[in-house]
């Protein structure tokens, strides 16, 4: 069943790839598609890991999404088993990870915790960063939104960085129990460009604390695995109402 439903969304993907190569666009698409397609089938956590999973090996093996086209259905499916775990490939187990005062928990997956002085919490899977700072909205001034909030951070972070280009505007993600702000650039920090996802977490009007949280990686990476950051905000839980 889960091999059908990623041959399915493939298929789905060549009908429409142009001689473009591999845009952002593209792999966004490619992953929402494939994980939309899902419709329960598989848990969503196991949908976006196979389909961060298959996007990978097709950019590994092609330079543009037309030269994809020719990977016969026989090879489709081999690379599909590669990305399901088996018992030889067990998922990692998740680790909770709370932030100084234990106010916010992530649940994550391969990810460590760094020491900082600096954050409320840091983690890293080896490619990205994960930066987060708790607050509390009665510390802000009277009229403070939270969208200013996330705005600034950006501000501020940016104005550190040369080249910097907005790559998503400001929207809002409304989820069951959690409101997202997000937005991304990219920017150079050095002689390096990175792709900064900027998040701001609003767990409604019966909690104060908003959570800020930024990604950080290269752009190839942050790009490939914007969903499953996106699944890491989704599952933040709030450990103390104030």
């Amino acid at each position: 069943m889960k091999i059908i439903l990623l041959i399915a969304v493939l298929s789905l993907t060549y009908s429409c790839a142009q001689s473009k190569g591999w845009s952002e666009k593209d792999k966004k698409e490619f992953i929402l598609g494939c994980v939309k397609s899902n419709k329960g089938k598989v848990s969503e956590e196991t949908a976006i890991e196979s389909c961060n999973c298959m996007l990978g090996k097709m950019m590994d093996k092609y330079s543009t999404l037309t030269d994809s086209q020719q990977l016969k259905r026989e090879k489709i499916k081999e690379m599909a088993v590669s990305c399901l775990p088996t018992n030889d490939r067990p998922r990692e187990y998740v680790t909770l990870y709370k932030t100084k005062d234990e106010k916010v928990g992530f649940s994550l997956k391969g990810w460590t915790e760094e020491q900082t002085n600096v954050f409320d919490l840091q983690c890293t899977d080896g490619n990205a960063y994960m930066s987060v700072f708790v607050h509390n909205m009665k510390n802000f001034e009277t009229g403070t939104s939270k969208k200013s909030i996330l705005e600034n951070y950006v501000k501020s972070i940016m104005s550190k960085r040369a080249n910097v280009e907005e790559k998503e505007a400001l929207m809002e993600i409304n989820n069951d129990t959690q409101k997202i702000y997000q937005t991304s650039y990219t920017a150079d920090l050095g002689d390096t460009k990175n792709l900064y996802s900027f998040n701001l977490i609003d767990f409604g009007e019966d909690n104060n604390l908003v959570v800020f949280v930024l990604f950080s990686a290269l752009p190839s990476y942050g790009e490939a695995n914007i969903q499953n950051w996106n699944y890491i905000l989704k599952n933040v839980k709030a450990l103390k109402t104030e």
